[in-house]
């Protein structure tokens, strides 16, 4: 393909009409002094910071308080959570074509009220699917249920919720992509070049506030009652946030952003095409294009496959896609699992995961985007050592992996990990079927227990630290002596746990988990955690910049952000011990959620995953950097390829 030349910067922006701030129409004279680059900026940040809010702090937060309200598994919590990324991924070739064809602004303005809508509509479910029940009315001890269906109380069915999260996460992705592919190119091309890394800077500081408010905030809201003015958790046994049974509040918060989404989002759609004040700011600018992509394809019908022709031939651009798509197939995984991850590696409750996320996120987002701003002033932004930093921070990354390896010790759990009495076989090894299996332990006479999947009430036999599923499981019959000692439940009487090699004589169990002394470990991960997610700079070049954005944003939903959410959620699934069911699970013959993992397969997993990704990251940045040459022109007068330290797949912009 010839080179042709390419037009000068003033033709482009003779030809290009001026705009007036208008509403819906209405242009008065005193609306036109907002069109101005910090305005648009105030306005842009607001935005950003209601969708980092949303999809990086709410949703994630929420996942586990999702799956046991409609009673889901992490693969539909997966399919659910990765329906963002396939919006995105469908907007994202569009986008890219209409880019210099429309008002870009007004564009991220109308996404954002489709992002309202689309959160509201995930509320629907929460008022549409009855009130949760999280076992039956006939209580949890041994011999108390015959039939689980038969005194299932009748309930509003749930068939609609899955499909409803759904297509509100769909809108949320659809209205949400603008915001994060013409919002750079826009901050980009309306402010000094000389400028773009200071704004980019604030722009993700902004984005990584979203989901630093979203934690504590969440993590607060979710020791409310999900059920709240409706039933009291009392009703079925649930004293506070701290039982494994309980779900929180989640909806309130999608209720308010759905609402404050509109509210930022019309003032977006005032704006003009171009600012005011554009033509002052970049008077000074001078084109730095890669002379690969120095190719001026305007009036092709053919333009934008040129364009994505000339990104897939280039070897560095797609070292870099390569490396982004890997990033954002681990970091997609993490942010929306890594509440549910921390209950269950360190016992957390749902409030106290989401507080310790925000633990992790925070001064990641915080270092990270100050390191890259600083690395960046040190190197001038020349592209061969952006890369050499960056190969620095993924094998630094490769290093701190192995905090995925630290986590509480094992509990263990009567029939799943650890046998009743000595010699008998774990249920796992006894039937294929377990998960389905009623009636584990047998009372003191030979008779069935008969404990059903819907009853899960961990108690714990504090002197042998053996925790089993339900006071049923533990062999505690109906006439069993239910007390306070002024801490915790227990039940007396007890058979199964007087029958276990470690209890002796004692059959006497306290409501709750066998609690884990692993403080010093989880300090140790969160010490660790932030650099496990440090920054990683990126490389892209400033001709066709929009394009070049969604090219690489495809790469990275598609083959990274989209499988990554389904790896991780099909990984969690695969270390699940026992399945939990509730009335509706049994009237679909439905497996229902994960009530128990085995947390050592789990870390095992988890951190096999990362290291092959992280490893890959690196090696992609390494060939990255071997195949760039500066073209000698460049060299000579220091013309460094355009750079951007923040088109990346991030906690605070997927």
């Amino acid at each position: 393909m010839s080179r042709v030349k390419e037009k000068p910067v003033e033709a482009v922006a003779a030809k290009e009409p001026e705009y007036k701030c208008s509403i819906f129409g209405y242009s008065p004279p005193w609306l036109h002094k907002f069109a101005v680059f910090p305005v648009f900026m105030t306005i842009v940040c607001m935005n950003a910071l209601v969708q980092g809010m949303l999809v990086n702090g709410f949703i994630s937060i929420s996942i586990q308080s999702l799956e046991r309200r409609f009673s889901l598994s992490s693969k539909q919590s997966s399919i659910f959570a990765g329906s963002y990324d396939v919006a995105v991924g469908l907007t994202l070739l569009p986008l890219s074509w209409f880019a210099n064809k429309v008002n870009k602004v007004r564009t991220m303005g109308w996404g954002m009220m489709l992002v309202g809508f689309g959160t509201l509509l995930l509320v629907i479910p929460q008022f549409t699917s009855g009130i949760y029940r999280p076992g039956s009315k006939t209580g949890e001890t041994c011999g108390a249920l015959a039939d689980p269906k038969a005194v299932c109380p009748p309930e509003e069915s749930q068939d609609f919720a899955f499909p409803l999260l759904l297509i509100g996460q769909l809108l949320i992705g659809f209205g949400a992509s603008p915001l994060f592919t013409y919002g750079y190119s826009t901050i980009d091309e309306f402010d000094s070049t000389t400028r773009t890394g200071v704004n980019m800077a604030y722009y993700l500081g902004v984005c990584t506030l979203g989901p630093a408010m979203a934690f504590p905030i969440g993590s607060q809201l979710l020791k409310i009652w999900g059920d709240v003015g409706r039933t009291k958790s009392t009703d079925f046994g649930i004293d506070d946030s701290s039982d494994p049974r309980w779900y929180g509040a989640w909806w309130i918060t999608f209720a308010v952003l759905g609402v404050l989404s509109f509210f930022t989002a019309i003032p977006l759609t005032f704006f003009p095409k171009k600012l005011n004040d554009t033509d002052r700011r970049k008077a000074n600018d001078k084109l730095q294009p890669h002379a690969d992509l120095n190719v001026d394809l305007s009036g092709d019908k053919w333009e934008l496959l040129r364009m994505f022709k000339l990104f897939t031939l280039n070897p560095t651009c797609m070292c870099i896609i390569a490396m982004q798509t890997m990033e954002s197939l681990l970091m997609n995984g993490y942010i929306t699992y890594i509440p549910k991850l921390l209950e269950n590696l360190f016992g957390l409750t749902s409030g106290g995961s989401s507080m310790a996320t925000g633990l992790i996120i925070v001064p990641m987002g915080v270092i990270g985007n100050y390191l890259g701003g600083k690395i960046g002033e040190r190197v001038k932004n020349k592209v061969p050592g952006l890369l050499k930093w960056c190969l620095i921070f993924m094998l630094l990354n490769v290093l701190c992996s192995a905090s995925l390896l630290l986590s509480c010790p094992k509990k263990e759990i009567a029939g799943l990990n650890t046998p009743y009495k000595s010699g008998e076989r774990l249920w796992t090894e006894a039937n294929e079927g377990f998960n389905k299996a009623e009636g584990i332990c047998n009372g003191p006479s030979g008779e069935n227990c008969q404990c059903s999947r819907m009853m899960f009430n961990p108690v714990c036999h504090e002197k042998s630290q053996i925790t089993y599923l339900s006071p049923c499981h533990a062999g505690c019959h109906q006439e069993a002596k239910l007390g306070f000692n002024g801490t915790k439940l227990f039940w007396s009487g007890c058979s199964c746990s007087a029958q276990h090699e470690k209890a002796a004589t004692l059959d006497v169990v306290t409501k709750g988990w066998c609690d884990s002394d692993c403080n010093l470990t989880m300090y140790t991960f969160f010490a660790l955690g932030p650099l496990i997610q440090s920054a990683a700079l990126k490389v892209v070049s400033f001709s066709h910049r929009d394009a070049f954005i969604c090219y690489g944003w495809m790469w990275m939903r598609f083959c990274g952000s989209v499988p990554g959410v389904y790896l991780f959620g099909a990984t969690i699934d695969k270390t699940c011990l026992y399945w939990k069911a509730s009335c509706s699970d049994l009237s679909r013959d439905s497996e229902g959620s994960c009530a128990v993992y085995d947390v050592e397969k789990l870390r095992m997993y988890l951190f096999a995953l990362t290291i092959i990704v992280k490893v890959g990251c690196a090696l992609a940045v390494a060939v990255g950097r071997y195949c760039f040459k500066a073209e000698p022109d460049e060299q000579k007068e220091k013309k460094p390829l355009e750079l951007s330290s923040n088109h990346r797949v991030a906690p605070e912009d997927s």
